[in-house]
């Protein structure tokens, strides 16, 4: 089993170390004990702990009304906050992150950290990176991503450092089967017969929500 803690931007950005009307960042977790390996199961189980982050939001209203209207539409992305489940679109320059109902089949990830993009940052590992520009708009917007906690959504490489796209659940690798609203630290609940375990864990920071979520073979 393998365990591992939530999303991290990098040192590069200057973050302050008690909470901030404009920003805060989570402090490094240290290790839990690794769970015992239940009889039975090849099941791999990863930890990933998260403290919450706020989005830095600055400038003048004159300058932005300015910046809007030499800019055009601003990016989806940018009014994204901890929690929100969202389906990615466009790449490149075109790239962009759309708030969808967490219920939804077409919603993959969960927002569990929002930044800006200054560049060289990075989410902690079992998060996978994204990053939406903003052209003429100064920094673009970083966010970490979760999976989705929905039974029934299919994978290939969860593993992945960039969001896994969904697949079709008949030539998919791994499909969500159980979904617990806590995380299990010590012991899963999943299932006999689970391929991997992912259990995220918030400290009610944030919107963003604690999760067990059992993976199986479609």
């Amino acid at each position: 089993m393998s365990e591992n803690h939530g999303g991290q931007f990098p040192p590069q950005q200057q973050w302050p170390q008690q909470p901030h009307p404009q920003q805060q960042w989570p402090q490094q977790q240290g290790w839990p004990h690794q769970p015992p390996k239940k009889k039975g199961l090849s099941t791999k189980v990863k930890v990933l702990l998260l403290v919450g982050a706020l989005v830095v939001v600055g400038g003048g209203i004159g300058l932005i009304f300015v910046a809007k209207s030499a800019a055009g539409p601003e990016k989806q992305a940018a009014k994204l906050v901890e929690g929100d489940c969202v389906v990615l679109t466009g790449s490149g320059k075109e790239a962009d992150a759309a708030k969808t109902p967490c219920e939804s089949p077409q919603a993959p990830y969960a927002v569990s950290l929002t930044g800006v993009d200054k560049g060289d940052w990075n989410c902690k590992e079992g998060f996978y990176k994204y990053a939406v520009p903003r052209p003429m708009r100064g920094d673009g917007v970083a966010l970490c991503l979760a999976i989705n906690a929905q039974v029934g959504l299919c994978f290939d490489d969860i593993e992945a450092k960039t969001p896994p796209p969904l697949k079709d659940c008949g030539s998919a690798r791994l499909r969500i089967s159980e979904v617990f609203p806590q995380a299990s630290i010590v012991k899963s609940p999943c299932k006999e017969g689970t391929e991997e375990v992912i259990s995220y864990s918030s400290y009610g920071t944030t919107k963003f929500k604690s999760a067990t979520i059992c993976f199986v073979k479609p």
